[in-house]
């Protein structure tokens, strides 16, 4: 049985890499669970799942990132690593917890007895080519700037480049009464108020998206088998602005009639109208508005991806 050493299990997509990697099997002994669930938690209260009922041990760790140090001894005893813990709002939080003590925590790992890290990062750091935007490390927010550190820092782990294995997720949707809902997925039902009017509207831009519980079944296949390191972006085929809209108005069975073009200088006319300021990386995005990147699925693990289209989203959420 193998150990595993959890950041950032309280959150959304937390829950759902726990939950899953609690049910994996030993495959040479099926009836055991494969791994042995170290989870680092400040606040067990923040835990939903009903730990008493998955089948792996789970230890619950108190404490905090800040304070890592504390676990040097339990984090030599690991066999891997799955990181993904982050803060953001506080630009001093989010540059020791993002920077500082994730390479702590890197660096208190046995190389000789952990197998593999698995660090979360995000899309919205690179470009198409999955190199890293310079103008995030300048203009981002103080969560994708220290992000943006941490990516060109990584080398100073002993894991990089063969058993450090980044993820960049793209737009994430995941929630249940188990699961804490995402940001966007928190905001799903605010944006179908509008859908109303947002369906007369062409806008010029294109993303990825993907759900917590599709990110949990792909960290299962790498965590069973032990990949060397790399970069990949996790995301569904990408879909335009029109598209989903259209998508959207089809399982509501509502028409669009027309649709008026949305140009970036409107955007920037009605900021300054409503006097928001508009920052250097707001006025990237809106620049870029295709962030499309060479993204994977489970799909393309050859496994079953349980949210590929927005209706299968809208089947959930609403």
């Amino acid at each position: 049985m193998r150990n595993l050493f959890l950041t950032g299990a309280s959150g959304c997509l937390g829950h759902y890499v726990l939950e899953r990697l609690a049910q994996q099997r030993d495959p040479e002994f099926p009836e055991r669970p494969a791994y042995h669930l170290y989870v680092l938690i400040r606040e067990t209260s923040r835990l939903r799942l009903p730990l008493e009922r998955l089948p792996a041990p789970i230890t619950l760790v108190p404490g905090d990132l800040l304070r890592i140090r504390e676990q040097a001894a339990l984090l030599r005893q690991m066999d891997g690593l799955i990181h993904m813990a982050a803060a953001w709002g506080d630009p001093a939080l989010a540059w020791a917890v993002n920077v500082t003590h994730t390479l702590e925590l890197f660096q208190l790992l046995d190389p000789e007895r952990c197998q593999q890290v698995i660090y979360f990062s995000t899309a919205s750091l690179l470009n198409q080519d999955l190199e890293p935007l310079a103008i995030a490390g300048r203009a981002g927010t103080d969560y994708i700037r220290s992000k943006y550190e941490m990516l060109l820092r990584r080398q100073e782990s002993g894991f990089w480049p063969e058993r450090l294995l980044t993820l960049y997720p793209t737009l994430l949707f995941g929630g249940s009464p188990h699961h804490p809902y995402s940001h966007i997925t928190a905001g799903l039902k605010d944006v179908l108020r509008w859908l109303d009017l947002i369906r007369f509207l062409r806008v010029d831009a294109s993303f990825h998206f993907i759900h917590a519980a599709d990110v949990a079944e792909m960290v299962a296949y790498w965590v069973a088998h032990l990949p060397g390191g790399g970069d990949w972006v996790l995301g569904n085929p990408p879909l335009s602005w029109d598209e989903c809209v259209e998508q959207m108005c089809a399982y509501f069975k509502k028409r669009i009639y027309f649709r008026v073009p949305l140009p970036p200088a409107l955007v920037r006319g009605l900021a300054f109208l409503f006097r928001v300021r508009l920052s250097a990386w707001d006025e990237f995005c809106l620049r870029q508005r295709h962030f499309v990147y060479p993204a994977i699925s489970p799909e393309t693990l050859g496994l079953r991806c349980h949210f590929p289209t927005v209706a299968s989203l809208l089947d959930t959420y609403l």
